[in-house]
Formats: C-alpha cells, sequence, structure tokens
C-alpha cells in the first residue's frame, strides 16, 4: 500500500477549502511525508471543531482511503479549549501537522478529498 505523503494531502485540502471561498492555513508544518495531520475548523462564533486524518480500509473494494474523525462529534467546543488540545497533541507528537480552516457552517474541506 503506497499511502499518500502528508503533504500533499495537506495541499490538495487547502485549495478545495479555497475553492469553497474558506480561508485555510498551515498552523504547525509537520513531517511532509507521514505526520499526523489535526485540521481545526474555525465556526468564526468563538467555537471550533477538530478533526484528525484516519486510515480506514474498505473490505468491498480491497482499497485504504482517507477520512477524518470528528474529535467532538455533535458538540460545540469552545475555540479556546481546542486550541489547548492542540497544544497537547503537538506536545506528544512534534511531527503533527495542524492546519486551520475558517468556515461559519463548520465545514471540514478535508472531508472532501477522495483519495
Amino acid at each position: 500500500m503506497n499511502e499518500l505523503k502528508a503533504e500533499i494531502i495537506i495541499n490538495a485540502g487547502i485549495r478545495i477549502a479555497q475553492q469553497n471561498l474558506a480561508n485555510a492555513y498551515i498552523l504547525k508544518k509537520g513531517d511532509s511525508d507521514a505526520g499526523s495531520i489535526f485540521v481545526k475548523v474555525d465556526t468564526l462564533d468563538g467555537y471550533s471543531k477538530l478533526f484528525v486524518r484516519n486510515l480506514s480500509y474498505d473490505f468491498n473494494h480491497d482499497k485504504t482511503f482517507i477520512e477524518f474523525q470528528d474529535l467532538y462529534p455533535n458538540q460545540k467546543i469552545e475555540t479556546s479549549k481546542i486550541d489547548t488540545r492542540i497544544d497537547k497533541e503537538i506536545s506528544i507528537d512534534r511531527d503533527c501537522w495542524v492546519i486551520e480552516i475558517e468556515d461559519k457552517n463548520g465545514i471540514n474541506h478535508f472531508q472532501d478529498l477522495n483519495c
């Protein structure tokens, strides 16, 4: 299995966000090949969402694919608490990437990646 490099996934996700008129930034660069990827979606109202990249396997199609898991599903989390969680993740894994998307609707545009 050849896994896409983290930097390629990030560049593609940022491009999709920008095409959908959402601002997207790299807050922290990680390992360009295999760093963990955290996506913070700031809804611009004092709240944010946090997603992490997961690799999943589709047994029906014998294929590995990327998905982004919501670390706080169906919850509104204060941005300051998300930032604290990100700081903790960075202290554990210095090779991780942190991307921020500003989207009032809370859309994680990385979820639109089809890889």
